[in-house]
């Protein structure tokens, strides 16, 4: 073999093991070989919605990736989604970040984007790995259709309610024009009725005879003055009076001692005619005999006819026969 042949034979084996070189470093660099080989600083986020991330999306700060999501979205005893993120060493979250699910591409990825609190890592904190924080809401696009979609619904939620409100203010409209038509009816009326030249000429002459009213009455309270200043006079008078009344009624007051004792003899004489008039009643005494028996009622009555029949001074009894006048004259034979 020639010199020149093998010197060529050598070039090509120095390319050769210059591209396999390369080709390793690019399989290092952009495969996960590389990944095994950095030092990982690792915690758990919990978010309400990990729609789109999968195992191996990329963790971003600042704009920078910094590492990689190292197992799939699960769900915890919460029903949250958990997910377990793999930081490059050195590198470490400030606490207080937000971490939030963000799109990668027009087609959907998705990535973790941490956005460091104001200060950044001034107050020297950090997450400590193994840690499980909460994290938050979409940002991006996502954000924008969340927002979107919110203020959709809110948009269709309003509407149903301007819907309901219209067919309120439509029914509240036709109460008011219902409302105005009986209005104008009861106007029309009461211009039609109360108000009619005849009830307003009425009103003019109860007006006018008002004010003769008023006149006569002041007049008479213009007269009443002196009757009030007399009767003013008549309850003083009565005041006096009623003050003798009292002191009468002190002179009396002695005398009203006495009557409880006049009020019990009373009462004693009429326990007494009550006596008697049992007495009477069971026939006892005259007036009982002349009251209850029949013999000596009979004899009064026969009395009192014939007392009335021949007077006092002829009285005489059916039984006893007439006295002839002349006999009071004969003398007696001799």
């Amino acid at each position: 073999m020639s010199e020149s042949t093998k010197r060529t034979e050598l070039w090509v084996g120095v390319f050769v093991f210059i591209g396999l070189v390369l080709l390793g470093g690019l399989i290092v660099q952009f495969g996960r070989f590389g990944d095994r080989l950095r030092g990982k600083y690792q915690f758990v986020v919990v978010f309400d919605d990990a729609s789109g991330l999968i195992k191996g999306s990329e963790i971003r700060m600042g704009g920078a990736r910094i590492g990689k999501v190292a197992e799939h979205p699960e769900l915890n005893a919460e029903v949250k989604v958990q997910v377990t993120l793999n930081v490059d060493d050195p590198i470490r979250i400030p606490r207080d970040s937000m971490i939030q699910i963000a799109s990668a591409t027009l087609l959907g990825d998705k990535m973790i984007v941490i956005t460091p609190p104001p200060g950044g890592a001034a107050s020297g904190e950090y997450i400590p790995p193994g840690s499980v924080i909460q994290g938050g809401g979409p940002s991006g696009l996502d954000a924008i259709q969340n927002n979107a979609e919110s203020i959709s619904r809110d948009a269709r939620r309003l509407i149903q309610e301007a819907e309901g409100t219209f067919k309120k203010v439509d029914a509240g409209v036709d109460d008011i024009r219902l409302a105005t038509q009986r209005l104008t009816e009861t106007l029309t009326k009461i211009n039609d009725s109360i108000l009619s030249n005849k009830n307003l000429a009425s009103i003019d002459r109860t007006l006018a005879h008002l004010e003769q009213a008023t006149a006569q009455w002041a007049t008479a309270s213009t007269e009443l003055k002196p009757t009030l200043a007399d009767a003013r006079q008549a309850l003083q008078s009565i005041d006096k009076a009623a003050t003798k009344a009292g002191a009468r009624i002190d002179e009396l007051e002695p005398a009203l001692r006495d009557v409880p004792k006049a009020v019990a003899s009373l009462v004693r004489t009429a326990d007494k005619a009550g006596q008697t008039l049992d007495r009477v009643e069971k026939g006892e005494g005259l007036l009982g005999t002349l009251a209850y028996d029949r013999e000596v009622s009979d004899d009064a009555k026969a009395f009192v006819r014939n007392l009335k029949e021949q007077g006092i001074l002829r009285y005489r009894d059916q039984e006893t026969p007439e006295e002839d006048p002349r006999n009071r004259f004969r003398g007696r034979r001799r």
